[in-house]
């Protein structure tokens, strides 16, 4: 990669509408690296579309006493060949888009104070995760939401797990700050006991059998329970190809600064696991394998439900957290009764710049909108 830093100079040139997007990037010979170095590199190449001049900066890259920050910009393409990743010294842009996806990088003190910083400074949007139950509450303060709700609790000990087992064949046990399914144990009643599975980083982890909740609770207090975690029901979910699978919503906000629902998909589970998360292996399909589950489905009458329930969730959600939101991931579950329940809500969905089986046109519209949103409130703050 040319080392040497843009002048700002040079970067005014171009006189474009400028935004940050705050992640961790690394950067090799002009080329974003690790897992999340191609979502990097589509949030350019689509701000540079919309005419924004978009910058990708590390939070602990941010000048305070000069009020700038360093950060990778796309330079060139067309007759230079093509685009590539070069560094850049910039002013606090009007917008962030926060793209940090370590929780435990979120959580440091470094980045949350230059969060707090950035907050007062410019508009941030979709900063920092949800808490599992801060969702579970701000969902049931809706009446028209709780009908759709699994039961769920805060685990404080294991009387909990207790009165969950009474009335549920199924508990899953979820860290409150926990991710890509890492960490969720499932505990199912059997003939005279309790099979717990837990999942780690690895994949299913051995499974436990105990005679009581009490049991398993003892059993994962300290390695896995030491941090605040949720119960909720496990819900008999239809299956596709004998595995089960969830409903992935994608809203965002558009140009306009409404809620506006960009893709829907369902993410099947991989042959012998309990979650869906792509991450895990899960595989995503069209909405229209509806038509194939079992039991069957009046997939159309869901498919409507689905539709209506996720256009009432974003505005409830972002009432409740008090924070600018620019897009949600929405996960929605269906009972073998046909009825919808929501399973969880993200505040960074992970998207993909790839699809093999869906739109590419709506996998660049799901990079377009967070970009549009904030040419919004780039206006916004500028009016």
């Amino acid at each position: 990669m040319h080392s040497s830093l843009l002048h700002c100079s040079e970067v005014q040139q171009l006189r474009l509408p400028k935004m940050g997007i705050m992640a961790r990037p690394r950067v090799v010979n002009g080329v974003f690296q690790g897992k999340q170095g191609p979502v990097l590199q589509r949030y350019l190449e689509m701000a540079k579309r919309e005419g924004v001049l978009a910058c990708v900066f590390d939070p602990a890259a941010v000048d305070v006493a000069r009020h700038r920050l360093r950060g990778f910009i796309l330079v060139g393409g067309g007759d230079q060949g093509q685009p590539k990743v070069e560094k850049a010294d910039l002013g606090i842009p009007p917008v962030i888009y926060d793209q940090i996806v370590s929780r435990r990088y979120e959580r440091s003190e470094k980045c949350l104070k230059m969060r707090e910083y950035l907050q007062q400074e410019t508009f941030v949007f979709n900063g920092g995760y949800f808490d599992k139950w801060e969702v579970a509450s701000w969902l049931q303060s809706d009446p028209r939401l709780r009908t759709f709700l699994p039961r769920t609790a805060l685990v404080t000990g294991p009387q909990v797990l207790n009165e969950f087992a009474k009335s549920h064949h199924t508990v899953f046990v979820k860290p409150i700050h926990g991710s890509l399914g890492v960490g969720i144990l499932k505990i199912s009643r059997e003939q005279g006991g309790f099979c717990a599975t837990l999942r780690a980083k690895q994949g299913l982890a051995e499974e436990f059998r105990a005679d009581s909740m009490r049991e398993i609770y003892l059993r994962y207090r300290a390695r896995v329970m030491s941090a605040p975690h949720i119960a909720q029901e496990g819900v008999p979910l239809v299956q596709w190809g004998q595995r089960p699978f969830d409903v992935r919503v994608l809203m965002q906000k558009d140009r306009t600064g409404a809620w506006k629902r960009t893709k829907v998909y369902m993410r099947v589970a991989a042959q012998g696991e309990f979650i869906s998360n792509l991450a895990a292996g899960g595989e995503a399909c069209s909405l229209s394998a509806l038509s194939e589950v079992e039991p069957p489905l009046r997939a159309t009458r869901v498919r409507r439900q689905i539709y209506a329930l996720a256009a009432l969730i974003p505005s409830v959600v972002e009432d409740g957290s008090q924070r600018l939101l620019g897009e949600l991931g929405i996960d929605l579950g269906i009972a073998e009764t046909g009825r919808i329940y929501i399973l969880e809500v993200n505040s960074k969905p992970w998207k993909t710049p790839e699809t093999l089986h869906g739109s590419p046109e709506l996998v660049d519209l799901s990079f377009l909108r967070p970009i549009r949103f904030a040419l919004r409130l780039a206006g916004t703050r500028q009016a």
